[in-house]
């Protein structure tokens, strides 16, 4: 049944905010103690979120986000994880944190 012109929103707009969340919790892990639990659900969110923005760039036919979101999936593995110091998470947190920032952002904003 095909929706009433003006009704609903996109997908891509109702996941937008569950990313700026995603986003700042990621970039702010950077500035606290990074303990095992922040860690590994921090990862696992990371993980499925990458996954689920990866999909929807490659349904938008956007490549570089798909890269970027595959290349961020990879890192932030929790199946089999990459061994990197404290140090490097943060910066792999951070970095992840403000490219979802960059990516959600509106043209308008």
């Amino acid at each position: 049944m095909p929706r009433a012109k003006g009704g609903g929103a996109d997908f891509r707009t109702l996941v937008r905010w569950p990313a700026w969340g995603l986003a700042v919790l990621a970039f702010a892990s950077a500035f606290t103690t990074l303990g095992p639990g922040l860690m590994h659900g921090l990862r696992w969110a990371l993980f499925l979120g990458t996954i689920l923005f990866a999909g929807l760039s490659m349904g938008e036919g956007r490549r570089v986000p798909f890269f970027l979101y595959g290349v961020l999936a990879l890192l932030v593995n929790p199946i089999m994880p990459f061994q990197l110091s404290s140090e490097m998470w943060r910066i792999v947190f951070a970095a992840g944190g403000i490219w979802l920032i960059a990516d959600h952002l509106k043209a308008g904003d």
